[in-house]
């Protein structure tokens, strides 16, 4: 009879001891879970920041006057011309800055390259940026168009506007890289409306 109560208790204890480690589980997996939640919230709340921020520069910048200075391409400085001689007919600017990060100006090479055949030889789309002299002759394939003073320059993303006979910021739109298919939509529709 001893030994049956032996065998009962350590049933019990074994059965006591399994209950104790699937919680210790199903605790583990609850907190796993939690922070997978609290993840995803910071990510859906950081992405709706960066979207509002996107959108306050955009509407603070769209309009607003360039300056029409002496320009050149690459390293010309010799071979100036004025930016509204370039302005005569509509030109995709695209921008950034040496803060700008690498992997985010590439992925808009890439989707410009995806949309514009051609890309290195097209006049109509060009880049201006903050780079050293010695990169302005090749940078992706085209050369910087130097000289330009724009208000957005602040901006720490690539960036693309059209450039007219205005000499005001139009059609501006910041490459956001939580939602990089807002660029691919902004292409197609700036390539219905002009020519590039």
């Amino acid at each position: 009879m001893r030994t049956l109560y032996c065998i009962i208790f350590l049933l019990i204890t074994a059965s006591f001891a399994g209950c104790r480690q699937k919680d210790a589980d199903d605790i583990a997996k609850l907190k796993e879970l939690n922070q997978r939640l609290e993840d995803e919230f910071y990510n859906v709340r950081e992405a709706e920041r960066i979207s509002l921020e996107i959108y306050r520069r955009t509407l603070e910048y769209s309009r607003t006057s360039i300056d029409d200075k002496p320009v050149f391409f690459g390293k010309d400085t010799v071979n100036t011309f004025s930016l509204d001689e370039l302005a005569l007919k509509p030109r995709l600017i695209f921008c950034f800055s040496t803060n700008t990060c690498t992997p985010c100006i590439d992925s808009v090479i890439g989707l410009i390259k995806g949309r514009f055949t051609g890309f290195e030889s097209n006049e109509t789309i060009l880049i201006v940026g903050d780079y050293p002299l010695r990169i302005r002759e090749n940078c992706y394939g085209k050369r910087m168009l130097s000289g330009i003073d724009l208000p957005v320059a602040e901006i720490e993303a690539p960036f693309f506007f059209v450039l007219d006979k205005s000499m005001e910021i139009s059609f501006l739109h910041i490459f956001n890289k939580m939602n990089p298919e807002l660029t691919k939509i902004y292409l197609d529709e700036i390539c219905k409306k002009y020519d590039f």
